[in-house]
């Protein structure tokens, strides 16, 4: 069997479009379709109706298509394993989160995972939650450190902390309050693709509180740096927070409303058995965290079951 055929065939079926899998393999329409009909003709049968204004599979392209499916897979398989064995050779690992988590969390755990692992070489990347999970789903990012957003069924997540959400502001307010005391205070929220401001606009929502006063901000530091200019009030943990507050730049309230943002490790389904992604889990395990709140002991590492939503 010519495999190049083949996958010409898988492809055009999966796409159910000559002209994506031809872009997607990099060779002209007349090709791609003169190597699906090489397959055909080289079995005698017909795999692909093809019609004006769809591609259907006949009953044999049905069957050949679930084969190919499951070498491809097996491909894609061997091809994980043998990067991850080059990964352990070169000693690397791509890491994907956010400007907030590689400031306060991920330089204790990389510390901890170079003690255990001394000729590991870390690449650190920052971005949104949402841009992360994608460099994880592109394979450009080996895991991602990141808010919880919704994820598709080839990502596996592992809840890693939840830590409780404090508004912070400059004005003086009382010592906790509820979300609807909020109805018509600026809020600044991070930019859109932020776990944070989707987990808050969502709460807000739930409650039918309105949001008719608020501020896009793309940079951490501004936003809190607007926040102590008397500008507006933002949601953030306590570890984010600690230092600022202790420098009276603002105050922080507790939001009776039991706020808590999940932070997750993701990383793709396929990936799962990956010997980089394995060990960066049992560091996990052995890290402490920082302190979620003022008066708690920094917590241990939760790393829920794979996809557990608690």
């Amino acid at each position: 069997m010519n495999f190049k055929h083949l996958k010409a065939f898988y492809t055009v079926a999966k796409l159910k479009s000559f002209t994506k899998a031809a872009h997607e393999l990099s060779v002209s329409q007349p090709t791609l379709s003169l190597q699906v009909q090489n397959l055909e003709n080289q079995y005698d049968i017909v795999l692909i109706n093809r019609t004006q204004k769809s591609i259907e599979l006949t009953e044999e392209g049905g069957t050949v298509y679930a084969f190919a499916d499951k070498i491809f897979s097996l491909s894609r398989d061997l091809e994980n394993s043998i990067e991850d064995l080059n990964l352990l050779r070169s000693g690397k690992l791509q890491i994907g989160t956010t400007p907030t988590l590689a400031r306060y969390m991920l330089p204790g755990i990389i510390q901890t995972l170079k003690q255990h692992n001394p000729d590991i070489r870390l690449q650190l990347y920052t971005g949104l939650s949402r841009e992360m999970l994608g460099k994880v789903m592109e394979f450009e990012y080996h895991i991602g450190i990141i808010g919880r957003v919704p994820y598709p069924s080839n990502i596996i997540a592992r809840q890693v902390l939840n830590p409780k959400l404090y508004f912070i502001t400059a004005d003086k307010m009382n010592h906790s309050i509820h979300l609807k005391d909020l109805a018509n205070y600026p809020i600044i929220f991070p930019e859109q693709g932020s776990a944070t401001r989707e987990y808050i606009i969502q709460e807000f929502k739930k409650r039918d509180i309105p949001l008719n006063n608020f501020i896009d901000c793309e940079n951490p530091p501004a936003l809190k740096h607007m926040v102590h200019l008397g500008m507006g009030g933002a949601f953030l943990p306590w570890y984010s927070i600690e230092t600022d507050v202790k420098a009276d730049k603002y105050r922080y309230v507790e939001v009776l409303d039991g706020l808590s943002l999940n932070i997750d490790l993701v990383y793709l389904r396929e990936r799962r058995k990956s010997k980089p992604i394995k060990t960066f889990n049992t560091t996990l395990k052995e890290y402490r965290f920082l302190k979620s709140s003022p008066d708690e002991e920094p917590p241990s590492c939760i790393l829920a079951e794979p996809n557990a939503q608690t």
